[in-house]
């Protein structure tokens, strides 16, 4: 049964406005303080699968004390009082199981007291997707002893930072690092891939698996912390991206669009929320005479954990259509209309975010609701000219996106946070420095901090100005 009560921040707890970051994607020092090495290493630093040269190597330089207290007293200034940053597990733990290192939690340690310094609340993300290299190599995800590898490392930083950090974020997207992990198995393979989020056929057993793992790793992570006795707020950031048609679409449309959902997103939420997997997804697995390696009790045991908030990571939503060429019961395609505004990310749909959130607060129980990603990314916006950064269209989507939001808080929904992906351009995976989604732009060259115009429009949000999107026009 789902549950409909959901904890209440207290009154004087105030809205958290914030902005996010990667561990993997801005830090750099892969080498510093004993660091082990990633998955990530392995595939930009040793195949070049983002392309010659690219590397996580420095990225931005954020782990470096003097650079990142230089980023914090910006962040300070647009009034941002949260800041969701994430560890990297082969710091921590150099070979994903063994022996702390010391080094890491004194850094980490530092930085969270640092944001704290400057009335920055940290939220802490376990797991953004930077497997330590040796777990890797043993499986990673689709390997069920994950959910020990985890637990172990997340005992770690409970037992480290539990008496600075009140949220923790336990993992982040595990659909999209599915995906990503899918196009880098096929280019170490030797074959052409693109990144595609909704699983194909023969994807689809194998990252089912993963996320069932993901997801118990996750409870067994809460229950540990629940059994210490720590205090603090624990949740899962989910990619959440609703499933549309197009006008006049055929029944087959509607349905691939509905078993889209399934796996999109309701995979995730009625694990969450309603201890069970969608019947439809395991209906059309059976179909396809594929077998999933899911124990009967597993949805119930992640619902069983109680989660404090739900982070959503908001991008777009996305269009499905039935595959003409489809063959079984697995028909979805994902397609995007003529003459549809996009970002990097897909279609500009602020409409879609409030009816996401509509959704969690009508169907799932309105949980506590922390945005822990939304931003866009468009292509050749963010160039430099003259000293400036006039990303338009950046500081138009998150008006529209914030309005959407504040209408969802004002018909009722739990959202208690609001965080901008991201605040700084950075390294984005496999597409290496290129696509850029940051309110402050890097010189990766030269590692100056230039903030664009979102930044100031997004401190004017936070302010409680009115803003419209013809307001973010040049």
């Amino acid at each position: 049964m789902m549950s409909t009560s959901s904890p209440v921040t207290p009154a004087s707890k105030p809205f958290l406005w914030g902005a996010a970051s990667a561990a993997y994607q801005v830090e750099g020092g892969i080498y510093t303080d004993q660091r082990g090495r990633s998955v990530w290493d392995y595939y930009l630093d040793d195949l070049s699968l983002a392309g010659p040269g690219i590397s996580g190597a420095i990225a931005i330089n954020f782990y470096e004390r003097e650079q990142y207290l230089q980023d914090i007293a910006l962040l300070q200034q647009w009034g941002i009082n949260s800041y969701r940053f994430s560890m990297a597990w082969s710091r921590i733990l150099p070979d994903g199981l063994g022996v702390v290192n010391p080094a890491a939690i004194k850094h980490y340690r530092q930085f969270i007291l640092d944001l704290k310094a400057a009335g920055i609340e940290p939220m802490l993300t376990l797991y953004h997707w930077d497997m330590p290299l040796a777990l890797a190599r043993a499986g990673g995800w689709s390997n069920r002893e994950s959910i020990d590898w985890f637990t172990r490392y997340a005992e770690v930083v409970f037992a480290n930072f539990a008496d600075l950090v009140e949220l923790f974020v336990l993992v982040n997207e595990p659909l999209v690092e599915h995906a990503f992990t899918m196009v880098a198995n096929e280019r170490i393979a030797g074959q052409a891939s693109q990144l595609a989020i909704l699983p194909a056929e023969h994807q689809l057993v194998s990252a089912l698996n993963a996320f069932n793992h993901i997801l118990l790793a996750s409870a067994a992570a809460k229950r540990s912390f629940q059994a210490k006795g720590y205090q603090g707020r624990l949740g899962v950031a989910l990619p959440l991206m609703p499933t549309l048609t197009l006008e006049g679409a055929s029944e087959q449309d509607k349905v691939a669009a509905r078993l889209a959902d399934g796996v999109l997103n309701r995979w995730f939420l009625d694990a969450l929320y309603k201890g069970s997997y969608p019947a439809d997804v395991l209906a059309v697995v059976a179909q396809s005479g594929l077998e999933l390696s899911i124990q009967p009790d597993d949805a119930a045991t992640i619902q069983a954990a109680q989660w404090d908030y739900l982070g959503v990571n908001y991008y777009a939503p996305m269009f499905i259509r039935h595959r003409a060429t489809a063959q079984g019961a697995y028909t979805p395609e994902v397609f995007l209309p003529e003459g549809t505004y996009a970002a990097f990310n897909g279609p500009v749909r602020p409409d879609q975010f409030l009816a996401l959130l509509t959704r969690l607060q009508t169907e799932y129980g309105n949980p506590v609701v922390m945005i822990t990603e939304n931003g866009a990314g468009f292509p050749n916006e963010d160039q430099l000219v003259n000293g400036a950064v006039h990303d338009t269209q950046r500081s138009r989507y998150l008006v529209g996106h914030i309005q959407a939001m504040q209408q969802a808080r004002a018909q009722g929904a739990n959202v208690q946070g609001y965080h901008v992906w991201s605040s700084h351009d950075n390294l984005e995976w496999l597409s290496g420095y290129d696509s850029r989604f940051g309110m402050i732009y890097v010189d990766f060259d030269t590692q100056q901090r230039i903030p664009k115009q979102s930044a100031s429009i997004y401190a004017r949000l936070i302010k409680g100005e009115t803003v419209t999107e013809a307001d973010c026009n040049l």
